[in-house]
């Protein structure tokens, strides 16, 4: 491969090679869980894309799995912003995760087909966006995917089936354990990311 290629790929996270390429580890933000990030191409949550997590139902260890994320994001100063959720968040929940409860921010659209609309306007603000919108199409998915980028954010869509394709950076299937979770690599910008781990939660 041509040299200058070669640099461009080892200086750019946003390139990647499309077939065997890995991206350079260790430009993501941190999951809290190490054997997560072992498996993550940048070595934990991509922090300017959008992440697509799978889940058979709500409450299986979801939130606390990104409950290190939140974290982080709020006491660097920046919003954590829940759209949509399917129940209220539990504000002492997130206090006893030292979430900073003055940057969280809760939106409950009137319409489905605002939620959409709000996600976009969140991820252009460097934030971490927690979103439940139902099923979308893939121009409005990669639109947010662009969004994240633009904005620096990392978006999440929680969704209860599998859609097959889809143009999220990154899409993680999980499924409950009797300690925890697996989460399985569905698809990530890395081509040969296809792993699975199991975490246990508190």
């Amino acid at each position: 491969m041509d040299g200058a290629l070669q640099q461009l790929l080892r200086n750019n996270r946003l390139l990647w090679r499309g077939r065997g390429g890995v991206m350079p580890a260790g430009g993501g933000l941190a999951t809290g869980f190490a054997a997560l990030d072992t498996i993550l191409p940048e070595g934990g949550w991509p922090r300017d894309a959008l992440l697509e997590l799978v889940v058979p139902q709500w409450g299986i260890g979801e939130l606390q799995l990104l409950l290190p994320a939140m974290q982080a994001v709020a006491r660097a100063g920046r919003w954590v912003v829940w759209i949509a959720p399917p129940h209220i968040p539990y504000a002492p929940a997130l206090a006893d995760g030292d979430v900073p409860l003055n940057r969280v921010l809760l939106l409950q659209p009137r319409r489905q087909e605002d939620i959409p609309w709000a996600m976009e306007k969140a991820l252009h603000r460097h934030a971490l966006v927690l979103a439940w919108p139902g099923r979308l199409k893939p121009v409005m998915v990669r639109r947010l995917q662009l969004a994240a980028e633009a904005g620096r954010s990392l978006g999440v869509l929680f969704q209860t089936r599998d859609r097959g394709a889809s143009p999220a950076a990154l899409r993680l299937r999980l499924q409950p354990t009797v300690s925890g979770l697996q989460v399985h690599i569905l698809k990530s910008r890395a081509a040969d990311r296809r792993q699975t781990v199991e975490l246990a939660l508190m």
